[in-house]
Formats: structure tokens, C-alpha cells, sequence
């Protein structure tokens, strides 16, 4: 069985696809790179009076700088959380659509699949990428990032079950469209499949071994398998 087939068998057998945000979705950071974002919010620690951890020192990478505070400086928490939603919303004003999503999400809400977001991202930052898109009426529900919880995001598998809820259906019965390794752990803790978007070799090697189902290149790949599948 080649890799189309497959993906056909696993969308046949899917009752709701569930799409990460900043990947399949959107690049939300094109215009406003996370590095900077990343050095906003030490910067904001170290003003605070936080001492930075040696690694935290040197992330890149604002969702993890958020997901180590409570850590080191668990009572700005909250200072952080509520500077990093606003440069989030600087960022969608400026966020790439990534090519195929909005014919996958029509293509999937047509044939009875409803779509749900579910990301580490936070909700006004999505709605906000969505409603530009053009294609927030068709998702069945957006699953942000737990304000206040750092710990209870994906690699945690209560966004997954969250989105679960919304849709009515069960985690087995889900795909879970994803580039990043807590993508595939998310799914998999919470019993469900997953599709790695992988861009190169080296990622793909990452995403099965974190514990993708299946591997596409891009979205396009994953809308020629939803047609396919609409006729199989």
C-alpha cells in the first residue's frame, strides 16, 4: 500500500480532523520572528527581577520561555502570559497562510469532517489569523492554549480531549494534523492518530519517531488524499 492510499484509509476512518495552528495553519511568526518574541519576554523577566536559568537564558522560542516561568519566577506567570498573548496578536496581523489549509478545512468540513483547532497558541491570536483567512466560519471550534496552565499544553493530551468534546467524538476516531514532536506525543496520549507535516528528511525522522501515524510534505499533499477519499 503506497503512502496515498494510506492517508485515504486513515481520513475514511477519521470522523474529525484536528488541525495544530502555527504550521498547518499559519507561519503566525513570518512577520514577527519568535526569537524576538522570546527576547521580549526575558527581558520583561529579567526587568521583573527574575534570574534566569542558563537555558532558559538562551531559548528562542517564546512558548517555551512561557511553559519554563513557573519554574524560576512562578509569580510573574501571569505578567508573562498576558505580554505574550499581546505580541501573539501583533504577530497574526502579519502571519503567513500556509498554501492548501483553507481548501483542506472546506474540503474536510464538506465531507462531514468537522475541523477543530487545537493549539499551544492562544485563542485571540487564532480567531484573529482565522477571520483574515476567511475560513473561521467553517472550523467547528478552536482549542487554545490553557491560560495560566503552561503545563496542561500539547504535549498534554487534554487539548486533544477538549477538542474531543466539542466535536463529539472520541480520540480514536481523530486525526491530528501537526509539525512539532508535542503534536505527536499529544495525540498519542490521548489515543488518538496523528499526520506529521514534515518539510525535510531530518523532521520527518523526528515526527514518526515522536509518533506520527503518517508523514505529508505539505497541506496540498493532505487535500489530494481528502478528495480521494470524498470518492474512495
Amino acid at each position: 500500500m503506497n503512502l496515498n492510499e494510506r492517508l485515504i484509509d486513515l481520513l475514511d476512518e477519521s470522523k474529525a480532523l484536528f488541525l495544530d495552528f502555527d504550521g498547518p495553519v499559519c507561519d503566525i511568526f513570518a512577520g514577527l520572528p519568535a526569537p524576538v518574541v522570546a527576547e521580549r519576554l526575558k527581558s520583561l523577566l529579567i526587568g521583573a527581577g527574575a534570574q534566569l536559568p542558563p537555558d532558559v537564558a538562551e531559548l528562542d522560542d517564546p512558548l517555551k520561555v512561557l511553559r519554563r516561568t513557573p519554574d524560576f519566577a512562578p509569580d510573574l506567570l501571569e505578567m508573562v502570559e498576558r505580554a505574550f498573548m499581546i505580541h501573539e496578536l501583533e504577530a497574526a496581523k502579519t502571519a503567513r497562510i500556509t498554501p492548501g489549509v483553507d481548501q483542506v478545512i472546506k474540503e474536510s468540513a464538506d465531507s462531514g469532517r468537522p475541523v477543530v483547532i487545537v493549539s499551544n497558541n492562544s485563542e485571540p491570536a487564532i480567531k484573529t489569523v482565522c477571520e483574515r483567512a476567511g475560513f473561521d466560519d467553517r472550523l467547528s471550534g478552536i482549542v487554545g492554549r490553557p491560560i495560566g496552565h503552561p503545563h496542561l499544553m500539547k504535549p498534554h493530551p487534554r487539548p486533544i480531549l477538549l477538542a474531543c468534546e466539542i466535536v463529539r467524538t472520541t480520540p480514536s476516531e481523530i486525526l491530528l494534523i501537526g509539525d512539532s514532536d508535542f503534536d505527536m506525543q499529544s495525540a498519542a496520549a490521548a489515543g488518538a492518530r496523528s499526520i506529521g507535516l514534515a518539510k525535510s528528511p531530518n523532521k520527518a525522522k523526528a515526527l514518526k519517531a515522536a509518533g506520527a501515524t503518517e508523514l505529508i510534505s505539505d497541506m496540498n499533499e493532505l487535500l489530494t488524499s481528502l478528495t480521494q477519499a470524498a470518492d474512495w
